[in-house]
């Protein structure tokens, strides 16, 4: 049986960090260096990001592909297309357009630059409006 996500190290830097504490701060505490404690939040936060894609993937498997967004154009003009997209299905999505473009630049930031699609993003919805993005 694999392990917890997050050993108590990683959750003690995390809890840390979150505090305002520097890695130098955490490192002093726990009697390491800041090298020590820049791998463990490196590992930490990678743990944190897989548990998240790994989620994503299986709530994604209850929606829909409902459009894709085409590399080479402005996300502030192809997000409009998830609106038109998930009216089509009577769906109503349930972000404004600012969290929406955040959704979207938070989910796949390799895939943009400078606001523009460097590669075709497709979009996925649930039967309540939750955007899933790939």
């Amino acid at each position: 049986m694999p392990g917890p996500l997050l050993t108590d190290r990683q959750k003690m830097v995390i809890q840390c960090r979150k505090d305002g504490m520097t890695q130098q701060g955490i490192a002093d505490e726990l009697q390491t260096t800041r090298s020590n404690i820049s791998l463990i939040e490196k590992s930490a936060n990678d743990n944190i990001r897989l548990a998240k894609e790994a989620l994503e993937y299986i709530y994604s498997l209850e929606a829909t592909l409902v459009c894709t967004l085409s590399a080479g154009s402005e996300l502030s003009r192809e997000v409009f297309l998830i609106y038109k997209a998930a009216r089509q299905i009577n769906i109503k999505v349930q972000y404004d357009t600012g969290a929406l473009m955040n959704r979207v630049i938070t989910a796949v930031p390799e895939k943009i630059a400078d606001g523009i699609i460097k590669e075709d993003i497709n979009v996925y919805l649930n039967s309540t409006g939750i955007i899933y993005i790939y």
